[in-house]
């Protein structure tokens, strides 16, 4: 059976109202079964709506409620500051700073051009990969998307982990290719001979 999705508040309003009003419509939800399913998906901070309205309240009410306290209107300054701000975790995959990234542009910039966000988007990245090389390199490719300056990121970053792992293994081949006989002895005492 299909099943809404929660909301804490914490994601995109608009993207949960979309699939809520989808949900209704498929299923034929009339007020009631409507505003069943919106109170129960509700959760965290965006379950507290819930403690402000009458009991006479419809489902309209309360979505006028979640968009006051939630709506992306209300917050795209909050996502600008948080894109500005955004940096690659140590041991974060570029797809998930990727992914983030690209959430974050499309809350910030709801209605703006593909051109802009285009550009917002890829510059928001390469300066959230917050390592000079890294960025020298992606920015060498000359990307015009986000989707590009991930590939140019993700290109270099296979290259480099490449050339870490064949030296480490010519390193390694290295000291294995002399032969304990090929080594002097040391003998500084009964108890501690052995080959330096």
């Amino acid at each position: 059976m299909l099943k809404l999705q929660s909301y804490d508040g914490t994601d995109s309003l608009d993207t949960f109202l979309r699939k809520f009003h989808s949900m209704s419509q498929y299923l034929q939800w009339n007020e009631e079964d409507a505003m069943y399913h919106l109170c129960r998906s509700l959760e965290g901070a965006a379950g507290q709506v819930l403690l402000d309205i009458a009991p006479t309240a419809t489902t309209a009410d309360v979505i006028k409620l979640l968009q006051t306290r939630f709506g992306t209107e209300l917050q795209v300054e909050r996502f600008k500051a948080e894109l500005r701000a955004r940096r690659r975790r140590p041991d974060e995959t570029l797809q998930h700073l990727y992914r983030d990234i690209s959430r974050l542009v499309s809350l910030a910039y709801l209605s703006e051009e593909v051109k802009l966000t285009n550009h917002v988007g890829k510059e928001s990245f390469i300066k959230a990969l917050n390592d000079g090389p890294l960025q020298m390199e992606v920015m060498k490719g000359k990307p015009s998307n986000l989707e590009a300056a991930l590939n140019c990121a993700t290109k270099y970053e296979a290259y480099e982990h490449s050339l870490i792992s064949q030296s480490t293994l010519s390193k390694s081949s290295a000291y294995t290719s002399v032969s304990d006989d090929d080594r002097p002895l040391i003998t500084c005492c009964q108890c501690c001979t052995g080959y330096r």
